[in-house]
């Protein structure tokens, strides 16, 4: 109660001035850190809102304490709220996983000689460092080409810069993979015209370093060193053919980053394609933790935040995202105008493309770590594989209509996760703007208003149509309807077990023994028990109150008694009058009644 009261009269004093808070609980660790316009609106804001979503109230029910620093402007507290997270990595700030540190290639200036190798910290000791490489492969691909283009040495040998102190070279040198300074073999100017080109080529701008070469390749023709002039001939030709198996999108000599993001529940991921001089070079896929109830333009917003900082002085001519992160204009300005959301042309097609990267990161990244046995991850991932699928279909429902000679007309809707039943999430209609037999209308009926009812969390991956082609074309053209692209659909046919598409003209068939055909059986089946279970409940109901709600003095618990019994309104209707008075409650004239009325309604 004290703590609560220190606490208001905190929230009292605070300025209406940009800064930063910090949240702390109990035991006074941080567990947030936010940037504030004005710091007494945003951080009141915790304490009175209504609305808040699942993680902020849960982070509310921890704060026990909060301090804040004031800044002069806003972007300021961004820079500071940033260099913070990064500090203490709070529990609640969304952050970028720090499960294991990505690669650099590192290239150390600091010495007379410099060396090319792998780091993973990076150290302020006057090294540059390229990075970071989370395709590790390719930078490693990446260095074996330089390893002959570029030869500098690799060895640790402190090698001085005005004398020589060893008599003996390496094999490196005998391969023709090091220059050999150690023994004298190069000057230290030109070695380090290699080491130039070799931050250009990491840089993307292998032109300038081809316009270097043919300067010096005419110099040492005029001087008819012929054999040095062919080897420099011979590095040229390398590199612009190393420039022609890279896709080229833009002539300019400008770099880039563009990013694409996906998140899927409670994973994001962020994908930055790496652009020199035009040419895609590498790309960095990133993943973020905390990202429940957050939504898309936050995550980006703590992403930019976090990747940039540090990088002021070192960025790319554009930054492109797929869509306008949170505090937009602020972010901008601190990354000094650099940020562009394309709509349309080839911009808009490489964010497109670095979203399908994001994207493929995060459903890897679910598959991997889906707690379930194996033979039910494998025919999820099969079935995504077999009919192509734009992504995995994790969550999937199934509907199936259930009539006799249209009348009681219902549907279901079963939901499988994972490859297995969540009975929870099961639907069930009754169809109320068909009349007569029209299961292509009922289908459409029914996916409607589902659509119309499920949360965003429910939403399913896949669509299973019981039926053929006239069913999913029906339910297609609903899907049309509310435009979620997101959601995929499919028909499966009784007879040959044969699976639809829309938009393809001959259908797919999987093998008996494939898993991913089973999974569908199985949906279909599931769907068809519980559509027929509703049914026969309905058909039921109106049996029994059609004929013996009619009957005056029949209660209730009279007919429960009776249908327990019998089992049905015809078994009840060839009884006699001793049967039926051996139910609790009936007498010989209450079971002449009902005899007579029985007997009437079968006329």
């Amino acid at each position: 109660m004290e703590k609560d009261q220190e606490i208001k009269s905190k929230l009292t004093l605070l300025p209406e001035k940009p800064g930063v808070y910090i949240m702390k609980n109990s035991a006074g660790a941080i567990i947030y850190i936010g940037k504030a316009k004005v710091l007494k609106n945003r951080v009141r804001s915790y304490f009175t809102g209504t609305s808040l979503d699942g993680k902020t109230r849960e982070l509310m029910g921890r704060i026990k304490d909060f301090d804040y620093i004031i800044t002069n402007n806003e972007e300021e507290a961004l820079i500071l709220e940033s260099n913070l997270v990064k500090k203490h990595r709070p529990k609640y700030n969304i952050m970028l996983k720090d499960d294991k540190k990505y690669p650099f290639i590192k290239i150390t200036l600091n010495e007379p000689f410099p060396r090319i190798i792998i780091s993973r910290d990076l150290i302020r000791d006057g090294s540059k460092y390229v990075g970071p490489f989370t395709d590790s492969k390719a930078m490693r691909k990446t260095l074996r080409l330089l390893e002959w283009i570029f030869p500098v040495r690799t060895c640790k040998r402190d090698i001085p810069a005005a004398e020589i102190i060893y008599q003996k070279a390496c094999i490196n040198f005998q391969l023709g993979k090091c220059p050999a300074p150690c023994i004298g073999k190069i000057t230290q100017n030109d070695y380090n015209k290699t080491i130039k080109q070799i931050i250009y080529f990491l840089n993307g701008r292998n032109q300038f370093i081809i316009d270097d070469l043919t300067a010096e390749m005419k110099l040492k023709s005029r001087e008819q060193k012929f054999e040095a002039a062919a080897r420099i001939r011979d590095k040229i030709q390398d590199i612009q053919k190393l420039n022609r198996s890279r896709t080229t999108y833009f002539t300019d000599d400008r770099n880039r980053d563009v990013i694409g993001i996906s998140k899927e529940e409670n994973k994001a991921g962020v994908a930055v394609l790496k652009m020199f001089s035009g040419k895609l070079m590498n790309k960095e896929i990133y993943a973020l933790k905390n990202v429940e109830d957050q939504s898309i333009p936050a995550i980006l917003a703590a992403f930019l935040k976090q990747y940039y900082t540090g990088k002021r002085n070192d960025l790319p001519f554009k930054i492109l995202l797929p869509q306008k992160p949170e505090d937009f204009e602020v972010i901008n300005d601190f990354l000094n105008r650099k940020l562009l959301i394309p709509q349309r042309g080839d911009l808009h097609s490489l964010v497109t493309l670095a979203n399908k990267n994001a994207f493929n990161f995060v459903e890897e990244d679910k598959l991997r770590h889906l707690r379930k046995s194996v033979r039910t991850v494998l025919p999820v991932k099969e079935l995504k594989d077999k009919i192509k699928l734009k992504k995995l279909p994790r969550k999937m429902i199934c509907l199936d209509i259930s009539t006799i000679q249209g009348s009681d007309t219902v549907s279901s809707v079963v939901y499988f996760e994972n490859g297995k039943p969540k009975k929870k999430n099961y639907r069930r209609y009754v169809i109320k703007t068909v009349t007569g037999q029209d299961d292509f209308a009922a289908m459409a009926e029914t996916l409607e208003r589902y659509l119309k009812s499920v949360t965003e969390d429910d939403k399913p991956d896949l669509i299973v149509i019981d039926g053929g082609k006239g069913q999913l074309s029906s339910a297609f053209k609903i899907l049309e309807k509310y435009s979620d692209r997101n959601i995929e659909i499919i028909a499966l046919a009784k007879r040959l077990e044969e699976i639809f598409l829309p938009g393809k003209k001959d259908p797919i068939t999987l093998p008996r023994s494939s898993s991913a055909l089973r999974l569908l059986i199985a949906i279909r089946d599931e769907a068809h028990r519980f559509a027929v279970t509703f049914h026969r409940k309905r058909r039921s109901s109106r049996t029994l109150k059609s004929r013996l709600d009619e009957i005056a003095g029949i209660g209730f618990k009279t007919k429960f008694l009776l249908l327990n019994e019998f089992g049905s309104v015809e078994n009840i209707r060839k009884q006699s009058i001793q049967s039926l008075t051996r139910i609790k409650g009936i007498g010989p004239k209450a079971a002449e009644k009902i005899l007579v009325q029985l007997s009437r309604d079968n006329y």
